[in-house]
């Protein structure tokens, strides 16, 4: 069994593309808010399809919120060469919350949490 991948959450600074301060800037916290945003939808739709109790919703952001948390203070870890970065925390969980919003909209409406079923 192979080793565990967290995707680019955990990988060392050297592993990283390089961009300018101001690339980084406006495309590094729109990534972050995009992919826990995701999270936070796909884990709603997990813990509802699974038949958690109503709270559902707050499970999926609070989650992801903390992983949000544990993976930017896990990139301040001085082997990674990375530094723990407040603005990721916030747009992870802004990104998060964000997924809330759209999944409430969707279940107030009488849809299934995604617009698609998966296998």
């Amino acid at each position: 069994m192979g080793a565990l991948h967290t995707g680019p959450l955990l990988d060392p600074g050297g592993a990283l593309p390089e961009w300018t301060w101001v690339a980084l800037l406006d495309v590094d916290k729109l990534v972050h808010l995009g992919m826990f945003l995701v999270l936070a939808v796909l884990l709603a739709a997990a813990f509802k399809e699974q038949g958690r109790p109503s709270a559902f919703l707050s499970s999926a952001v609070g989650i992801a919120i903390l992983y949000g948390v544990g993976t930017e203070v896990l990139q301040g870890m001085e082997a990674l060469g990375r530094r723990t970065d407040a603005g990721d925390m916030i747009a992870n969980a802004v990104g998060a919350i964000m997924g809330a919003v759209y999944v409430r909209a969707r279940t107030r409406y009488g849809k299934p949490v995604l617009p698609i079923r998966l296998p």
